[in-house]
């Protein structure tokens, strides 16, 4: 804890750290220091001048925005020579500023021309000179305009896009009073802005505002804010959202709040249009002769309530399944499992970390026990090594990437990159280690033996927090000892002096965090790939204290929540395992009902409930909130699994890809017309909160999920609301048990938080693993080639992933303006040497094909972010459903299927 001083501030006693910014301690305090240039997020500017003050013992008008705290200190903040220095300065700046203001945006340089009487013009000494300067208007932006005649040069958008995101896109072009600020080398558009608009959150001025909905809003009309959490990938940023008229028509980042502390990203600042788009579902539709009419709730309900329970008579309780949804919140979630399991009598419930994390969560509860991130996000900002595997962070978790950026560029901390593909970390990496696709274990094993070889070991943390101790590390040292680094070279293209590099970087560090993501999960070998980065970290010690550990990002707003809660063919809420006869009984109990009534066997996983479904021994399938016909693997398959279904229910808030298959579509709310939680992915549970009233007829997930029990006789519950369901969570699952909405209320808990007076659990395993012994687990793993290799027919392997502008399957991302000014064409890359190769040049259409489907009129990307023999394509789109491409060939471990190689050809 760092020393408290005391000081005065015009006579008030002051307590503070030493050190402290004495601007910001004033503002603590309740001391208006006016200032326009300093904010919290920042390093000190001091271009305003504003901020000045007189500190005995010095000469002079001090910027306080400079000065830190000591003892003894006392500091003038207020004096008639202050306020008329300020009022001066004030009245400078004005003399070149546009001061129209048409009430869309906070301006703090306003408020302070009226405290210091400058509205009134004979108050003022200098002559309005802005028109005269021609200062320049850029428009050129998709989501913010830029008057420069608003500027007041504090460079705060400068810092903030620099220090905060670490982007560094804005600067000023020309000398003194003519100067402004520009993108790139001059126009927005042209620069590599990505639109997060940190510095629109942060310009005090109105000289950067944003561009949606700015005709709609009006500051000083009837307004009101809701704090709630982002709807789209993991990290859980806290959003205030802006209603007028019950629309949303503005998202700002909470600032002084984690996990983001006000950062945002495009899709959170800008991608909440969906919520009020004409293309909602508002009525539920039920299809007859073919067609879709719309139908009462009751109608519906009695119909789904009806055909469920006749399958379930007819062909038995293993004959459903259900699809739950990791876009909607825990306590939707919790609701559906709980239907499946007691209304449907089986097990049969699954999402799509089936399809994403799963390997990574299976190699991390054999391991570890847990199978959540070890540390928080925060943690990435006071790392000294990060070594991020297959995780496209900037793009699939861009306020994540904010800290490791941060961590390189000021910290000095070295970034390890493991990725077939170039991605924009790249560009702040120490090393970037760029192997084969499907070759990560040979390479993780050759970083093993360089650890072993070099003895970079922990052998304390092996004794006494390893099973097996050094009996298991020799297991593992002998398997290794082929690994050599010719032959890993040989094996994976990586040159073997970076591979030796990178593992003593990571071994010798302070605090290395791993993050990795589902380049590593999504093959057949995923487990084996998380395997081995568990290895290395358990034989370093590198696990169990704060700022070391493993952190897998998810890619959805709740993918954590989902599987916490239970939705999993495996396990109950709390991950305990559904097999197990005392774990029955014990959530029986909870639930109301008899042990017998519970399934005791595993129930089928996504792929396999949709292999089921072909073999016709899935007869009908509730799905709520997911996308299988663009998400899932072998698409072509899929479908011709779910036109075998005799029964099909879609709950979603738009048409998708899936729902004309349907024979009953139930229209439910998006995240700004509900209640409830998520969990992020540093185990952070977040509040979501009501900001809108739903379109139409739509209802609450949750609520549809119980009256659907109700309907088959068997009620799942009685609440009043999402409180009453969420505490019932916590008594079912011991890592809840101390969260409540109440404590909630201001700021997220990171679980385990065993009672209501424990604070929550920033790191994991610091004293013990979760697995029954308290030991950490070495699985020793071999390299096997791919079962799907590049060939004459298909010479190609395509790696396929996400991008920054769009969200899983798009139904909600796409029906944004903003973001789909920035991408909404897909494409494929390809490498210059095969473009030359097939004759194929850059934004031609190309068909892309495989053993399992084609694709066709894609654009073509020559580009050398990817290897010579690779390929990689975006999945958002459903004009290229890239999934009829891919395979359901299934990890053993994990049941997921291999997103990341496919062999196919292109052909114009």
């Amino acid at each position: 804890m760092s020393k408290q001083v005391k000081f005065t501030i015009d006579n008030k006693e002051i307590h503070a750290a030493e050190g402290a910014n004495l601007l910001q301690v004033a503002k603590d305090n309740d001391i208006a220091i006016p200032h326009l240039c300093y904010h919290k997020k920042l390093s000190p500017t001091g271009a305003c001048r504003l901020c000045i003050v007189k500190v005995e013992g010095q000469r002079g008008m001090v910027a306080s925005c400079a000065i830190q705290a000591k003892e003894g200190m006392q500091v003038t903040a207020f004096d008639d020579e202050l306020e008329e220095a300020r009022k001066y300065l004030l009245d400078y700046l004005l003399s070149e500023h546009n001061e129209d203001h048409d009430g869309t945006y906070d301006d703090e340089f306003r408020e302070l021309i009226f405290r210091y009487g400058l509205d009134k013009k004979e108050q003022r000494r200098f002559p309005s000179i802005w028109k005269e300067l021609n200062y320049p208007m850029d428009e050129t932006s998709p989501v913010l305009s830029y008057d420069a005649a608003k500027c007041i040069k504090c460079f705060r958008c400068i810092k903030a896009c620099d220090e905060v995101q670490g982007k560094n896109v804005l600067s000023f072009t020309n000398r003194g009073i003519t100067s402004y600020i520009i993108g790139g080398f001059d126009k927005w558009d042209e620069s590599e802005c990505d639109g997060c608009g940190e510095c629109i959150q942060l310009c005090p001025t109105g000289a950067i505002v944003e561009k949606p909905h700015r005709d709609e809003l009006r500051l000083d009309q009837k307004t009101s804010k809701v704090q709630t959490t982002c709807p789209y990938c993991g990290v859980g940023c806290q959003l205030e959202l802006m209603v007028r008229d019950g629309k949303v028509v503005r998202s700002n980042g909470v600032e002084g709040v984690s996990p983001n502390d006000g950062r945002l990203c495009i899709k959170g600042r800008f991608g909440y249009d969906y919520v009020n788009h004409p293309d909602r579902l508002t009525t539920p539709l039920i299809k007859k002769d073919g067609k879709f009419v719309e139908a009462s709730w009751e109608e519906a309900l009695d119909l789904v309530a009806r055909k469920f329970s006749e399958i379930k008579k007819h062909h038995g309780r293993k004959s459903l399944a259900g699809y739950a949804s990791a876009k909607t919140t825990n306590e939707d979630n919790y609701l559906f499992m709980k239907l499946v399991r007691m209304v449907f009598g089986n097990n049969n419930v699954d999402y799509c970390t089936r399809l994403c994390h799963a390997s990574t969560v299976t190699a991390m509860l054999r391991s570890l026990g847990d199978g959540a991130g070890s540390n928080s996000i925060e943690d990435y900002e006071t790392s000294d090594c990060m070594l991020v595997t297959g995780n496209n962070m900037i793009e699939t978790h861009p306020v994540t990437a904010t800290f490791v950026k941060h961590a390189a560029q000021r910290n000095g901390a070295k970034i390890i990159i493991i990725d077939p593909k170039w991605t924009p970390l790249v560009k702040d990496a120490h090393i970037w280690l760029q192997p084969k696709l499907g070759t990560d274990v040979a390479l993780l094993n050759g970083m093993l033996r360089v650890i072993v070889n070099e003895d970079l070991i922990d052998r304390d943390f092996i004794k006494n927090r390893v099973e097996g101790g050094m009996k298991s590390y020799d297991e593992l040292k002998t398997l290794v000892e082929k690994y050599t680094p010719d032959y890993v070279e040989e094996v994976t293209g990586v040159p073997a002096h970076l591979m030796q590099e990178a593992a003593r970087i990571y071994a010798q560090a302070r605090q290395p965090l791993i993050a990795t993501g589902m380049g590593y999960s999504q093959q057949v070998t995923g487990t084996h790939n998380v395997f081995c980065l568990i290895n290395m970290m358990l034989i370093t010690g590198q696990i169990g204290r704060d700022g070391a550990g493993l952190n897998p990002p998810r890619g959805q707003n709740n993918v954590q929540g989902v599987s916490d809660v239970g939705a999993s063919p495996f396990t109950y809420p709390g991950y305990i395992s559904v097999e197990d006869d005392e774990n029955r009984r014990k959530v029986a109990k909870i639930w109301g009902v008899h042990e017998d009534e519970l399934d005791g066997e595993k129930g089928l996983s996504t792929v396999e409930i949709m292999q089921a479904a072909y073999e016709k021994e899935i007869k009908g399938m509730y799905i709520m909130g997911e996308n299988p016909m663009l998400t899932d693997p072998n698409l072509n398959h899929t479908e011709e699994a779910i036109r075998k279904l005799d029964f099909l229910v879609v709950q979603d808030i738009f048409h998708t890809e899936t729902t004309p298959f349907a024979d009953v579509i139930l229209p439910a709310t998006a995240f700004a017309e509900s209640e409830g939680t998520y969990v992020n992915s540093d185990r952070r549970v977040l509040r979501v909160r009501k900001a809108v009233d739903p379109p139409g007829q739509a209802r609450q997930d949750w609520e549809i999920v119980a009256e659907i029990a109700r309907r088959m006789g068997k009620p799942i519950g009685n609440y009043k609301n999402e409180s009453d369901i969420w505490d019932e969570i916590a008594q079912t699952a011991p890592i809840f048990a101390g969260i409540s909405f109440n404590r909630l209320e201001h700021h997220g808990i990171q679980w385990p938080c065993p009672d209501k007076d424990h604070p929550g659990t920033a790191t994991l395993f610091k004293e013990r693993f979760n697995t029954p012994n308290g030991l950490g687990k070495l699985h020793p793993v071999d390299y096997a080639e791919q079962s799907e290799k590049a060939s004459e027919e298909y010479p190609l392997i395509l790696n396929t992933g996400r991008i920054l502008y769009q969200y899983h399957s798009s139904t909600m991302s796409r029906r944004n303006k903003a973001l789909n000014d920035f991408a909404n064409e897909s494409y494929v890359l390809i490498n210059p040497a095969d473009a030359s190769k097939q004759g194929i040049s850059d934004k031609q259409k190309v068909k892309v094909i495989s053993p399992r489907g084609k694709i066709e009129n894609i654009t073509i990307k020559i580009s050398e972010e990817v290897l010579p023999g690779e390929l990689f394509m975006p999945f958002h789109y459903a004009e290229a459903p890239v999934n009829k491409l891919t395979r359901d060939e299934l990890d053993p471990y994990s049941k997921i299927a291999p997103f990341k190689l496919s062999a196919v050809r292109i052909e114009k």
